[in-house]
């Protein structure tokens, strides 16, 4: 376009891209006599608020982890209850508008992006827990965080499966199945679901549950974020079996890999549900200056003396630097850099995730990805923050579920790794960035298991995978998955996560 309009080159030069763009889509529902506080408003509880650009808290409640190719916002419909979900929902379809759910909003999926002009529905003051009589349940909302969660329960002395990073909504990694610490003994997050409230994308509420609409509570259990809003889960919860957990960080360098995923493959063997091991390969320049080093941290729920024991093994490798410690769930978000204030929670970055599953390391295949590492820090610094994550959960409790009982394809995985390419937003950066993440995933997958079948987690899918490599190779998946979608959601409103129509 050859002309552009004062008006516009005016915010060009004095707004950000975002907000630009925010101001010119409000523009265009403007001129569609749309009046979000005029004509929603009244249809909202007393507790509920709708906020405009102009609005000072605006900024703030739309920021996301990553702002790269995130939704372009118009209006936040701040709810109070369930009721105020509905009216938001079906507001958005009276005219016509995209609407996304936000809780923790650390979503970041290439589809997102195509959500313009979007209402966001705002979970976060649906945050309720409720701990059952019995003490086996709680009825917690669908905006409350991992660490409100996580807090609340200690308080009462239970505990429930949760993931790592502390910022993130409970309802999102549940929608795609949802690992952490805990898995190993109970199952993912989606498992530990006995009922949820469910906002359909036509705005109906109902019940989803093994006795009430139980093909939906199959779906949502693993591909959710295509069926509706979650207000309420039933969710089981636990007596914690210790105190604190047990730990010991190893870092080590680069030349002594192939020890230690030698070593790691053996205990993958035998791990007991209540050891996982989370492992970096990452940047530090007060270790080493000049190459990334791995950060490899054993995490066991259990006694010092039979966690020790455990990772005894590890101590036969030499390590630049070993630390060990007892930890409550809380004090292990901090420890594995994925509390509030840290670097797992960090926003302003461009973050691009390239997941993959495994069923076993490939040494030579990881030997390809830290070298590549190494070479790419140094050839384009701005990518020096970036870091290589391998989650290594307990999977008994996973694979003691029936595979076929949930919408979560991967049950037999037992790593899971995805690379976190972060730097500060610069566009020309953006393809060499791109072209490293999933140059980093292709290596593994040539070495993987199965080189022709990529395993992608939903959760932290980059969006440009396929339908099978995120929702199951297996034709009976997807199209089980896709007759749903025509039932529920016909006219495809929800379509920004992770979509298979």
């Amino acid at each position: 376009m050859e002309v552009v309009t004062a008006g516009v080159a005016y915010a060009l030069n004095n707004l950000s891209p975002q907000k630009v763009i925010t101001k010119l889509g409000l523009a265009s529902l403007v001129a569609r006599n749309v009046d979000f506080s005029g004509d929603l408003g009244p249809r909202l509880s007393p507790g509920a608020s709708i906020l405009l650009p102009s609005d000072t808290q605006f900024a703030n409640l739309t920021s996301r982890w990553r702002e790269w190719h995130a939704p372009n916002i118009a209006a936040v419909v701040e709810v109070a209850s369930e009721s105020d979900v509905q009216e938001a929902v079906r507001y958005a379809n009276e005219h016509g508008i995209p609407f996304v759910a936000r809780s923790g909003g650390h979503g970041a999926t290439e589809a997102l992006a195509s959500a313009t002009d979007a209402i966001q529905i705002d979970f976060r003051l649906l945050n309720q827990v409720k701990v059952s009589e019995d003490g086996n349940t709680a009825t917690i909302g669908g905006g409350i965080r991992v660490k409100e969660l996580v807090d609340t329960l200690m308080k009462s002395g239970k505990q429930a499966v949760t993931g790592v990073c502390e910022c993130v909504g409970i309802s999102a990694p549940i929608l795609g199945g949802g690992h952490g610490w805990l898995q190993g003994q109970y199952g993912l997050l989606a498992d530990q679901v006995i009922s949820a409230r469910l906002v359909l994308p036509n705005g109906h509420a109902v019940t989803v549950s093994e006795s009430s609409h139980p093909d939906l509570f199959w779906a949502i259990k693993g591909a959710g974020h295509n069926f509706g809003l979650v207000t309420e889960w039933e969710y089981r919860i636990y007596e914690p079996k210790n105190e604190k957990w047990s730990y010991e960080v190893f870092m080590f360098s680069g030349d002594k890999l192939e020890a230690l995923y030698d070593l790691a493959n053996e205990m993958l063997k035998s791990q007991p549900p209540q050891a996982s091991h989370w492992a970096y390969i990452i940047k530090v320049p007060d270790v080493n200056p000049d190459h990334p080093i791995i950060w490899y941290a054993v995490i066991y729920d259990g006694p010092v003396s039979e966690a020790r024991e455990y990772a005894k093994p590890f101590h036969r490798i030499d390590a630049i630097a070993v630390d060990a410690g007892e930890a409550t769930i809380p004090d292990l978000a901090s420890l594995t850099f994925q509390s509030l204030d840290g670097p797992g929670c960090a926003k302003g970055l461009t973050s691009l995730r390239y997941p993959i599953g495994l069923k076993s390391y490939n040494t030579a295949a990881v030997r390809k990805v830290y070298d590549e590492i190494d070479a790419t820090f140094r050839e384009v610094p701005e990518l020096a923050g970036s870091f290589f994550l391998l989650e290594g959960y307990s999977t008994q409790g996973v694979e003691a579920v029936d595979a076929r009982s949930t919408a979560f394809p991967h049950r037999d995985d037992k790593i899971l790794v995805t690379s976190y390419v972060q730097y500060q937003p610069n566009a020309t950066i953006d393809p060499i960035a791109q072209d490293f993440g999933k140059k980093l995933r292709s290596y593994l997958l040539q070495g993987s298991d199965d080189p022709a079948h990529l395993r992608a987690y939903v959760n932290y899918a980059y969006g440009d995978e396929s339908p099978q490599e995120v929702y199951g190779w297996e034709e009976w998946r997807l199209e089980k998955l896709r007759k749903l979608k025509t039932h529920w959601d016909p006219e495809n409103r929800m379509r920004y996560y992770v979509p298979f129509l």
